[in-house]
């Protein structure tokens, strides 16, 4: 587990004359990186007795003492391919029907508690479903805010890795999370983190232990999978030098994961962008045994109607006495990257999250529009390649895969509460054997997506 902490050191070079406020970070935990809607700023707590309100969200207050918010987030798309694919979820899915409760309790507790229904309203079964949102509990954590810049959060929340993955469904810019940040990332697992922000939100750190290593992971559905460390480091290092105002709120990101993965098929999926499997051979796991080592860099802008983010992530898994023989294999190679950027054709800020400044109907107006395009890939292979490229699960040398995808978007933000998102999604498959559709090598996708959130 040491061997990740003199990487963790890297940024202390960012720490220098970070003075200046900034935008919250696009990733920033907890509360799914929303606007600051539960430090009561819709109204003042006078602290008097119990009361109901019903701005953003229905809230449930008594006094000082507790503040229950009740959340709410469905989702459902339309989805039509070219070549034509069959998938398990069809044509129209019910992609999230969350509910769930926030709040605060005794001034220094905050909690969560939230709840995925979809699969009881639509069951898909079976192991290798499509679908990465699994039915249950999703996060339910309490987080201690005594210390400001030590809070310590506990239960079952993400782990701190991956900006896009961080990032809250409700705020997503694309209808899919990027390939890195929906495969490679560890997401929610059972844990405790201490975490902060200094020098006036200028840098932010992350440190938690887990019970394993995450619900992206097939290992963390195994028995003896090993406990993660994850850490992450966030920092506005463009703030004290002389560089242009609008660059100071650029945000730089480093973040590790170490784990060590038990022995058998527990090897990473590759999925492609609607969340059919490209790596390794239809039903195959890839055989690993030892340390699972995570490494990713981030990058993330907002100046006004715009934004900008990048992301790369390498991953490492160890294959000790993995061959046919029981000898070890090259570690096996998951990396990828993204680039993306919004544009908010109305002019609606996008740092703290778009709100429309004329609701549609409401105020007579045609709500908020945002034009999002996305650029990237994400590989498999091994690290080194003795002998012939072999698609095998045991094999010395790896036959690489990868998928490159182009997605362009409009977000159409009626209101507050409801949300329409298109998506044309490109991918290029390198080895279309192992491919969704056999011997086809570029992919097409069209999702429509109604999001009513509260």
């Amino acid at each position: 587990m040491s061997s990740f902490l003199p990487r963790g050191l890297l940024l202390a070079a960012l720490l220098p004359a970070l003075s200046a406020p900034v935008y919250p970070s696009a990733a920033e935990s907890p509360r799914e990186n929303r606007k600051p809607e539960t430090q009561d700023q819709d109204e003042k707590d006078t602290g008097k007795g119990f009361r109901f309100v019903f701005k953003r969200y229905p809230s449930f207050r008594f006094g000082k003492a507790l503040r229950l918010d009740v959340r709410a987030n469905v989702q459902t798309d339309y989805r039509s391919f070219s070549p034509e694919l069959d998938t398990k979820e069809g044509a129209w899915d019910l992609n999230r029907a969350r509910i769930g409760i926030e709040g605060k309790f005794l001034k220094h507790f905050e909690y969560e508690v939230e709840y995925e229904l979809s699969e009881k309203l639509r069951p898909l079964g079976g192991e290798d479903s499509a679908t990465t949102i699994s039915e249950g509990w999703r996060d339910v954590d309490v987080n201690f805010t005594y210390f400001k810049n030590a809070q310590i959060k506990g239960g079952k929340f993400k782990a701190p890795f991956s900006l896009d993955q961080l990032t809250g469904h409700r705020r997503l810019d694309f209808v899919y999370r990027s390939r890195i940040g929906d495969t490679l990332a560890p997401g929610r697992d059972i844990g405790l983190m201490v975490h902060g922000r200094f020098f006036k939100r200028g840098l932010g750190y992350e440190a938690g232990l887990f019970e394993s290593d995450g619900e992206n992971s097939r290992s963390s559905k195994n028995p003896g999978a090993e406990r993660t460390f994850a850490g992450r480091l966030t920092a506005t290092p463009l703030r004290p030098l002389p560089v242009p105002a609008v660059l100071e709120t650029a945000e730089f990101g480093l973040a590790v994961a170490s784990s060590t993965v038990p022995e058998g098929p527990k090897g990473l999926r590759g999925l492609t962008a609607v969340h059919e499997k490209f790596f390794p051979l239809p039903g195959d796991w890839m055989f690993v045994h030892g340390e699972r080592f995570r490494v990713g860099l981030e990058f993330n802008w907002s100046p006004g109607p715009f934004s900008l983010k990048s992301e790369f992530i390498h991953l490492r898994d160890q294959r000790l006495g993995q061959s046919v023989r029981g000898a070890d294999l090259p570690d096996l190679i998951s990396r990828g990257w993204y680039v993306s950027g919004t544009w908010a054709v109305t002019g609606e800020s996008k740092a703290p999250g778009i709100e429309p400044r004329h609701e549609f109907l409401r105020k007579k107006g045609f709500g908020a529009i945002e034009l999002a395009a996305r650029y990237e890939q994400i590989r498999f292979g091994s690290s080194e390649h003795p002998g012939p490229p072999l698609r095998h699960q045991r094999a010395p040398n790896v036959l690489s895969a990868s998928d490159r995808v182009w997605t362009l978007g409009v977000n159409w933000y009626l209101s507050r509460w409801l949300k329409v998102q298109f998506n044309g999604i490109r991918e290029k498959i390198e080895d279309p054997v192992r491919g969704p559709i056999p011997g086809e090598d570029v992919l097409w996708a069209r999702v429509l997506r109604l999001q009513v959130a509260m």
